[in-house]
């Protein structure tokens, strides 16, 4: 990553000699943050989706209607994930003879999990103006960049409604919650972004942002625990196995990431 970032201002080093000769940088901020509820019926789960990101761009104009730039920033999100499942033991309400558990068979569980990120990401975009009106203009920004994060965590939601053993005289020395699992994750992501920007001064545009159309290639790599060194069966840790690996995806990114306000500074 460090030596496409380099490659990318080696190659930009004859745009920038021409900007800085005709003072002609400029610079956009966007940001967004939003959240939404979740409903399950289990009493611990994942209670919202999340997503806040701020990105920077540092552009040169190629002419009146083109330009070419560098951008990056930092994003944090919490994804709701596809529910996991797993086999459950069931126990009869009453204990034999001795106070023993009576064993009677098994059941798939159905369980929520979450996926918590915090990801810092650089790219490159070229620009395309059109203008609409005196104070208006529409910013098509093609653009592909690569997001790394490892400190992010799978959490895993078991239904703490029942209990896994009976009898169970420990279970309220146990606080209920996630059981989180450490994890990286490497983000690939090209598209179209679309811009409506309106002028309120010859040096400032205020706009909205959207990533319209995008292709994402997301992976996730856990992170070596301790504890799974021991010869111990953990179906959650099983479980959690199966998020791990590369997902695709192509379309509209604005439900995962919304719509950003953006706000461009042309200091020259």
């Amino acid at each position: 990553m460090k030596k496409l970032i380099l490659l990318s201002w080696i190659l930009l080093l004859p745009f920038l000699s021409y900007a800085q000769e005709k003072r002609s940088v400029f610079f956009e901020l966007d940001g967004t943050y939003w959240e939404k509820s979740l409903s399950y019926p289990q009493f611990f789960a994942p209670e919202k989706n999340r997503f806040g990101s701020a990105r920077l761009f540092v552009g040169i104009p190629m002419g009146e209607k083109w330009a070419i730039g560098l951008l990056g920033g930092p994003s944090a999100t919490y994804q709701q994930q596809e529910d996991g499942k797993r086999f459950r033991e069931l126990y009869a309400p009453e204990p034999d003879e001795n106070g023993n558990a009576i064993y009677i068979g098994n059941t798939t569980e159905t369980i929520p999990v979450g996926l918590q990120s915090e990801l810092i990401g650089f790219g490159a975009f070229i620009q395309r103006r059109i203008s609409l009106g005196e104070k208006t203009s529409l910013n098509i920004n093609f653009y592909g960049m690569n997001e790394s994060g490892t400190n992010g965590q799978l959490e895993i939601f078991p239904d703490y409604s029942y209990w896994y053993w009976w009898p169970c005289p420990n279970c309220l020395t146990i606080a209920p919650g996630p059981i989180v699992r450490e994890m990286e994750q490497n983000n690939w992501k090209a598209g179209l972004d679309l811009a409506f920007a309106w002028s309120l001064s010859p040096k400032i545009d205020l706009g909205l942002r959207a990533n319209f159309l995008e292709f994402r290639k997301q992976s996730l790599k856990g992170v070596p625990s301790i504890t799974n060194g021991l010869t111990i069966y953990d179906p959650n840790y099983i479980l959690s196995e199966g998020y791990f690996g590369d997902r695709y995806d192509f379309g509209s990114a604005v439900a995962r990431e919304g719509v950003r306000l953006s706000l461009s500074f042309k200091p020259f």
